[in-house]
């Protein structure tokens, strides 16, 4: 909260001596149960005190016009802020049994900010920037630094094409359910493609490049590159196809790559350093990168296998059936290993929306979804967060049940670049 967040410019040390803090006549507060005498206090619960991973009885206040969690008698705001904040960001409630969704993923409706309201909200940036305030008001020697608001537009390639790659074989079977179904759409986008007249509707890429290009824009791209992978999900063309590889080589020499590892490599790390480790060949630079496909992403198993194949960013921090945050902000942060009670080097940066949670799991229309970017992008912007989006290459090529669906994009991009 203090450095990431707010940029804090001076030194931040603690202590748990009385006698040692009740001596200092520098800028103090205090961060306990009940103050020790008229200081600036803030409550505190039993949470941040712990030493062992446990189920919570979270009570609930109303603060303003939101429930917030962890009430406190004592202290200058009547709820906990710090544990509030340290309970969203380091996802506590996953590391606790859960019922999962078919994915074996965490339910964004389960999650404690959605039932309290706050998921559509970078709330703990938000309770930061309300902290500095009370620390300037009481405290006005303190600095602070500023920062602006940022878009970071990051796309995952689970099809690199559509009908492009597929075989005669699977592209004949199309041909006949299109013929069966009479969808004339898909007979000709079949046809045009296999004879070269059209381009793969999935090809969005040049365009993608000219809107970046326009506005300075610096996208990640990251790919499914599996040899092997599960049968239902992973179907992305397979590494060492020509045009496959030149496609990603080419996205390289603008954007940053990443990877996407398989469905199947989350049963099977050495499956996730062969990716890792071919896609880097590839582009001939190493890959720190990652994104879970299906964002698949299990606490803590998920972030220590990264770790163990060198991977320095994740990008996995979203749901899949709600827009929103997960972690409760817009920043980027290190994750917190739990179990070790360490900070690690591991820098998870959380996505605020995914264009398939708003058109899949919300069934929002285009309208709509524009709306709800609108509103949460707008969050985003009151404080001066980084506003990061998911999207794919498929819900560009304005097909089947995409159509009006780059024409939401745009809308995003011009809304952040504004």
């Amino acid at each position: 909260m203090f450095k990431d967040i707010l940029l804090y410019e001076g030194d931040l040390s603690f202590s748990t001596n009385e006698g040692e803090f009740s001596q200092y006549d520098g800028s103090k507060f205090s961060y306990a149960d009940q103050p020790l005498k008229q200081e600036l206090h803030f409550g505190s619960c039993k949470l941040l005190f712990e030493t062992k991973i446990q189920p919570q009885h979270i009570d609930q206040i109303i603060f303003g016009d939101t429930l917030v969690p962890f009430p406190v008698k004592f202290g200058f705001l009547p709820f906990d802020i710090f544990a509030a904040s340290f309970y969203f960001v380091s996802r506590y409630e996953e590391y606790l049994p859960f019922e999962p969704d078919k994915h074996q993923r965490f339910k964004a409706e389960n999650s404690l900010q959605f039932n309290l309201g706050l998921l559509d909200f970078p709330i703990v940036d938000m309770w930061a920037l309300m902290l500095k305030n009370i620390l300037l008001k009481y405290l006005p020697g303190l600095k602070f630094g500023s920062r602006a608001f940022t878009f970071v537009p990051t796309f995952d390639i689970d099809r690199a094409y559509h009908f492009q790659n597929s075989g005669l074989l699977k592209n004949t079977a199309r041909v006949i359910k299109a013929l069966l179904e009479r969808d004339q759409e898909r007979l000709k986008n079949v046809l045009l493609t296999g004879m070269k007249k059209r381009k793969d509707p999935f090809d969005t890429y040049e365009m993608l490049r000219q809107i970046h290009n326009k506005h300075n824009l610096n996208p990640i791209f990251f790919f499914l590159y599996a040899h092997k992978g599960d049968k239902k999900y992973d179907i992305n063309i397979k590494p060492g196809k020509e045009n496959f590889n030149a496609l990603i080589k080419e996205t390289a020499q603008y954007a940053d790559i990443g990877i996407h590892p398989s469905y199947a490599s989350n049963q099977h790390k050495q499956m996730l350093t062969e990716e890792i480790k071919n896609l880097s060949l590839l582009v001939e630079k190493p890959i720190h990168k990652s994104r879970q496909h299906f964002l698949r992403l299990h606490l803590p198993k998920t972030y220590l296998q990264l770790k163990e194949a060198h991977i320095l960013h994740d990008y996995s921090m979203g749901y899949a059936s709600q827009a929103g945050f997960r972690a409760g902000t817009c920043t980027s942060f290190f994750w917190y290993d739990l179990q070790l009670e360490k900070q690690s080097v591991l820098k998870v940066h959380p996505f605020a929306v995914m264009d398939s949670t708003l058109k899949v799991y919300l069934k929002l229309n285009p309208k709509k979804a524009k709306e709800v970017i609108s509103k949460i992008m707008g969050h985003v912007k009151l404080v001066n967060g980084t506003f990061c989006c998911l999207w794919h290459n498929e819900s560009l090529s304005e097909t089947e049940t995409w159509k009006g669906w780059s024409e939401v994009y745009r809308f995003m991009v011009e809304m952040a670049v504004k």
